[in-house]
């Protein structure tokens, strides 16, 4: 990679006031494509993720839940899952999700054993990945939920890596706990794109989750391992 400012010496870079070890930004704005459902930008990992936890709130507010709803966005994710440990060890949830962006595979030179998901398709369901094997029963009554509400959803998995629910699930006494991402092309770079659609299903997904979590289910969930 090249960052070309422009200037052709050392001296007038620093007159400039560039220094060496000085950080740069891409520059990208959001923008719909010309299918106004694609949409483009920057850090939409894990931007996006935040945007459902928010929509989902607004909505499981406006119906009524007989839960403790903590959201948070969480640090430090990508070198450590260290702002999820954090959290879970102050909040002590009963149960805990990850909402987070996945790899989408429909672009050129990407194959099915790397990435398998398509923009459009649904949210994904991560059932593994490096940091965890995601709890059987919360796993049950997801996609249970999904097919009830007739909510698309791909299924996925991640041979390296993981998400904050890969430090979730250990802290404590075990939180049977569970990732749902929304697929992105070009992930980790600073013009990436998801589908309009995957995100509205995530939120509708989750809104869903929440709303049937009470204390009897949640049992339920925990005893089915």
């Amino acid at each position: 990679m090249f960052i070309d400012i422009g200037a052709s010496s050392k001296e007038q870079a620093a007159e400039w006031g560039i220094k060496p070890g000085d950080m740069i930004t891409p520059y990208i704005s959001f923008k719909r494509m010309n299918d106004s459902k694609f949409l483009l930008a920057k850090a939409w990992d894990n931007r996006i993720g935040l945007a459902v936890a928010l929509r989902a709130l607004e909505n499981v507010a406006k119906a009524g839940h007989p839960n403790v709803i903590f959201s948070g966005g969480n640090v430090q994710e990508e070198v450590g899952l260290r702002g999820a440990k954090t959290a879970t060890h102050m909040i002590r949830p009963d149960i805990a999700f990850a909402l987070d962006t996945g790899t989408a595979g429909d672009t050129p030179g990407m194959t099915p054993q790397e990435a398998d998901s398509e923009l459009g398709k649904g949210p994904q369901l991560l059932i593994y990945d490096a940091s965890m094997i995601p709890h059987r029963g919360l796993r049950d009554f997801i996609v249970g939920v999904a097919e009830e509400c007739e909510i698309p959803f791909q299924y996925t998995v991640i041979t390296g890596g993981g998400t904050d629910a890969g430090a979730q699930h250990q802290s404590l006494d075990g939180i049977p706990s569970f990732a749902i991402t929304v697929p992105v092309r070009y992930l980790h770079s600073h013009t990436s794109m998801i589908h309009e659609d995957d995100y509205l299903n995530a939120v509708k997904l989750v809104t869903e989750i929440v709303k049937r979590l009470d204390a009897e289910t949640v049992r339920q969930i925990r005893e089915n391992v």
